[in-house]
Protein backbone atom coordinates (compact mmCIF):
# COMPACT_ATOMS: atom_id res chain seq x y z
CA UNK A 1 0.00 0.00 0.00
CA UNK A 2 1.36 3.34 -1.06
CA UNK A 3 1.58 6.31 1.33
CA UNK A 4 -0.12 8.87 -0.88
CA UNK A 5 0.71 11.93 1.22
CA UNK A 6 4.43 11.11 1.11
CA UNK A 7 4.27 10.41 -2.63
CA UNK A 8 2.52 13.70 -3.38
CA UNK A 9 4.90 15.74 -1.21
CA UNK A 10 7.93 14.01 -2.75
CA UNK A 11 6.72 15.18 -6.18
CA UNK A 12 6.01 18.71 -4.89
CA UNK A 13 2.27 18.31 -5.32
CA UNK A 14 -0.22 19.70 -2.85
CA UNK A 15 -1.95 17.05 -0.73
CA UNK A 16 -5.68 17.53 -1.29
CA UNK A 17 -8.65 15.38 -0.30
CA UNK A 18 -9.54 15.02 -3.99
CA UNK A 19 -6.09 13.74 -4.94
CA UNK A 20 -6.09 11.29 -2.05
CA UNK A 21 -9.58 10.08 -3.07
CA UNK A 22 -8.46 9.63 -6.70
CA UNK A 23 -5.37 7.67 -5.66
CA UNK A 24 -7.35 5.47 -3.26
CA UNK A 25 -9.88 4.72 -5.99
CA UNK A 26 -7.13 3.73 -8.41
CA UNK A 27 -5.44 1.61 -5.73
CA UNK A 28 -8.75 -0.13 -4.99
CA UNK A 29 -9.54 -0.89 -8.65
CA UNK A 30 -6.08 -1.49 -10.10
CA UNK A 31 -6.90 -0.20 -13.59
CA UNK A 32 -9.64 2.38 -13.99
CA UNK A 33 -10.85 5.01 -16.46
CA UNK A 34 -11.25 8.67 -15.58
CA UNK A 35 -15.03 8.41 -16.02
CA UNK A 36 -15.20 5.53 -13.54
CA UNK A 37 -12.98 7.37 -11.04
CA UNK A 38 -15.29 10.37 -11.31
CA UNK A 39 -18.46 8.33 -10.83
CA UNK A 40 -17.02 6.49 -7.84
CA UNK A 41 -15.61 9.46 -5.92
CA UNK A 42 -18.64 11.70 -6.58
CA UNK A 43 -20.42 9.76 -3.85
CA UNK A 44 -18.03 11.19 -1.23
CA UNK A 45 -17.27 14.46 -3.04
CA UNK A 46 -20.54 15.50 -4.73
CA UNK A 47 -19.18 18.92 -5.69
CA UNK A 48 -16.16 17.54 -7.58
CA UNK A 49 -16.24 18.15 -11.32
CA UNK A 50 -15.07 15.87 -14.10
CA UNK A 51 -12.64 18.65 -15.10
CA UNK A 52 -11.08 18.51 -11.62
CA UNK A 53 -10.60 14.76 -11.92
CA UNK A 54 -9.00 15.19 -15.38
CA UNK A 55 -6.72 17.97 -14.09
CA UNK A 56 -5.57 15.88 -11.12
CA UNK A 57 -5.05 12.73 -13.20
CA UNK A 58 -2.90 14.77 -15.60
CA UNK A 59 -0.84 16.22 -12.74
CA UNK A 60 -0.34 12.77 -11.17
CA UNK A 61 0.59 11.26 -14.54
CA UNK A 62 3.09 14.01 -15.34
CA UNK A 63 5.08 13.33 -12.13
CA UNK A 64 4.94 9.55 -12.64
CA UNK A 65 2.67 8.71 -9.71
CA UNK A 66 0.25 7.22 -12.25
CA UNK A 67 0.76 5.26 -15.44
CA UNK A 68 -1.57 5.37 -18.42
CA UNK A 69 -2.63 2.14 -20.07
CA UNK A 70 -3.85 2.28 -23.66
CA UNK A 71 -5.46 -0.86 -25.01
CA UNK A 72 -6.94 -0.88 -28.52
CA UNK A 73 -10.71 -0.25 -28.68
CA UNK A 74 -10.89 0.57 -24.95
CA UNK A 75 -10.91 3.76 -22.91
CA UNK A 76 -7.51 4.57 -21.52
CA UNK A 77 -7.11 3.54 -17.92
CA UNK A 78 -4.78 4.50 -15.13
CA UNK A 79 -2.86 2.58 -12.51
CA UNK A 80 -0.41 3.46 -9.76
CA UNK A 81 3.21 3.54 -10.89
CA UNK A 82 4.99 0.90 -8.88
CA UNK A 83 6.73 -1.84 -10.80
CA UNK A 84 7.33 -2.56 -14.47
CA UNK A 85 4.97 -5.11 -15.96
CA UNK A 86 2.92 -5.78 -19.06
CA UNK A 87 -0.82 -6.15 -19.46
CA UNK A 88 -3.21 -8.59 -21.08
CA UNK A 89 -6.59 -7.29 -22.21
CA UNK A 90 -9.71 -9.23 -23.16
CA UNK A 91 -11.24 -7.94 -26.38
CA UNK A 92 -14.65 -9.37 -25.37
CA UNK A 93 -15.24 -8.15 -21.79
CA UNK A 94 -12.52 -5.49 -21.47
CA UNK A 95 -10.80 -7.11 -18.49
CA UNK A 96 -7.26 -5.84 -18.02
CA UNK A 97 -4.71 -7.73 -15.95
CA UNK A 98 -1.09 -7.29 -14.92
CA UNK A 99 1.46 -9.88 -15.95
CA UNK A 100 4.60 -9.66 -13.86
CA UNK A 101 7.38 -11.20 -15.91
CA UNK A 102 10.99 -10.25 -16.44
CA UNK A 103 11.02 -8.21 -19.62
CA UNK A 104 14.68 -7.23 -19.45
CA UNK A 105 15.66 -9.54 -22.35
CA UNK A 106 13.04 -7.97 -24.64
CA UNK A 107 13.91 -4.46 -23.46
CA UNK A 108 17.64 -5.02 -23.98
CA UNK A 109 17.03 -6.48 -27.44
CA UNK A 110 14.82 -3.53 -28.42
CA UNK A 111 17.42 -1.06 -27.16
CA UNK A 112 20.19 -2.83 -29.06
CA UNK A 113 18.19 -3.06 -32.31
CA UNK A 114 16.91 0.53 -32.19
CA UNK A 115 19.80 2.36 -30.57
CA UNK A 116 17.34 3.95 -28.14
CA UNK A 117 18.10 4.42 -24.47
CA UNK A 118 14.96 2.84 -23.01
CA UNK A 119 13.63 3.80 -19.59
CA UNK A 120 10.07 2.44 -19.51
CA UNK A 121 7.88 -0.27 -20.99
CA UNK A 122 4.25 -0.15 -22.02
CA UNK A 123 2.85 -3.29 -23.59
CA UNK A 124 -0.67 -4.65 -23.85
CA UNK A 125 -1.31 -8.09 -25.28
CA UNK A 126 -4.83 -8.50 -26.67
CA UNK A 127 -6.79 -11.73 -26.58
CA UNK A 128 -9.76 -13.45 -24.98
CA UNK A 129 -9.76 -14.15 -21.24
CA UNK A 130 -10.45 -17.65 -19.93
CA UNK A 131 -13.98 -16.70 -18.80
CA UNK A 132 -14.99 -15.35 -22.21
CA UNK A 133 -13.33 -18.26 -24.00
CA UNK A 134 -15.31 -20.66 -21.80
CA UNK A 135 -18.57 -18.84 -22.61
CA UNK A 136 -17.84 -19.13 -26.34
CA UNK A 137 -17.44 -22.90 -26.09
CA UNK A 138 -20.91 -23.33 -24.59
Amino acid sequence: MMNFEVSLKAKNLKVTPQRIAILKEIEKNGHISIDDIYENIRKDYPSISLATVYKNITALYEVNILREIKAPAQKQRYELSCDHHIHVACEKCGKLEDIKIDISDISNKCAKMSGYQLYDTSAVFIGICPECAHKEKK
